[in-house]
């Protein structure tokens, strides 16, 4: 265990339990954090549900589908319209910076109690540290990331999105109530601060609905999980949930490797910017469409212990352990992402600030 004290932070004792039911493109990156992204267009984003419909139902529904896009092309103004985006090439692997090429390893003296971590300079796209990072493992409240990007993808920011009795029949208590609506930007936020299983349930059902509202939505959008994560190139990560919560005893929710982890963290923050703004927020209060406002305490009780941070997400179960991805700007356009997975619950914790640290140094070489 290392001896190195945690930073002087106090730690609300309500996080836990919170975040555990069960428990090179050189871009700017203030720029891109403080400006409102293009949403996918209504016909592309029309485009995109149909592969994914194709691939889920084969044929069966298509020609309702393609009589929905043709009507919403035809009633959308000329400046409008777009061609569905092509489907992203799987991701290729990408060769770690040999040790020669640095004048000092700064993460030779690294102590880290996770199982698998990545650190990743993504202006350069060069691996800084790699520790088994292609291991297959439980990913726990990170798979809220794709739950909340897929969302994204098939509803619009102002669309209602109904508390469910199905989704407060998840494990956790994150303060929602049945009936309550919420805008689907308002329950993602709220959803990915306090990594709420009946809000990630939620928006899952909501998306889900709007491809088949005949079928089982939780199930239909789980497929829709599994084919986003084929499209972006995360060979290691399958989903079974849409929360990331224990199956069971010996099965977990979703399973994927840090190095998935830190590409589907890239994949979001260089995409959709805006949709992982509200985690760097230590507490917040987010308002329901009534005007009922729910606080918001981040399960990352380290946000402001690491300076530039863009983005994180916790997770924690009893089979993951705890896992934490984060990004942050290591100074002058330079966005680093790291993933831990199968650390502790502080370990965790303690196991990002280390990596953190020692890319910062790694980097003013």
């Amino acid at each position: 265990m290392s001896t190195e004290p945690l930073p002087d932070i106090e730690v609300d004792t309500t996080i836990a339990k919170a975040d555990a039911p069960d428990a090179a493109e050189d871009f700017d990156v203030n720029a891109v954090l403080h400006d409102t992204e293009t949403r996918i267009p209504v016909v592309q984003q029309l485009g995109i549900t149909l592969g994914i419909l194709l691939l889920i139902f084969g044929t069966s529904y298509i020609d309702d589908v393609l009589s929905v896009l043709a009507q919403k092309e035809k009633n959308m103004p000329a400046e409008q319209h777009h061609a569905p985006a092509a489907v992203p090439a799987a991701r290729v692997d990408h060769v770690v910076v040999p040790e020669e090429s640095v004048e000092t390893d700064m993460f030779a003296e690294v102590y880290l109690e996770a199982q698998s971590a990545y650190v990743w300079d993504v202006r350069e796209q060069r691996v800084l540290y790699n520790k088994d990072a292609d291991t297959k493992l439980p990913l726990a409240s990170i798979t809220k990331l794709m739950t909340a990007m897929v969302a994204y993808e098939l509803l619009e920011g102002t669309d209602a999105v109904e508390i469910t009795t199905e989704a407060l029949h998840q494990d956790g208590d994150s303060g929602l109530l049945g009936g309550e609506t919420f805008s689907m930007q308002n329950l993602t936020d709220l959803t990915l601060i306090t990594s709420s299983n009946d809000g990630a349930y939620a928006l899952a059902a909501a998306a889900g609905a709007s491809l088949f509202p005949d079928r089982n939505a939780e199930q239909t959008f789980v497929r829709a999980m599994n084919i986003r994560a084929e499209d972006i190139g995360l060979s290691q990560t399958r989903f079974y949930n849409t929360t990331g919560l224990d199956v069971s005893e010996t099965q977990s929710g979703a399973y994927g490797s840090a190095r998935d982890v830190t590409f589907l963290m890239e994949h979001i923050i260089t995409t959709y910017p805006s949709l992982l703004e509200s985690t760097r927020e230590d507490f917040t209060h987010i308002a329901n469409d009534s005007g009922a406002a729910h606080a918001a305490q981040n399960t990352n009780a380290y946000t402001e212990a690491i300076p530039g941070l863009i983005a994180s997400k916790t997770g924690y179960t009893t089979l993951a352990g705890g896992n934490l991805v984060v990004a942050f700007d290591a100074g002058l356009n330079r966005p680093i992402i790291v993933s831990v997975l199968g650390s502790s619950r502080e370990g965790r914790f303690r196991d990002v600030l280390a990596l953190t640290r020692a890319a910062r140094a790694q980097l003013v070489q």
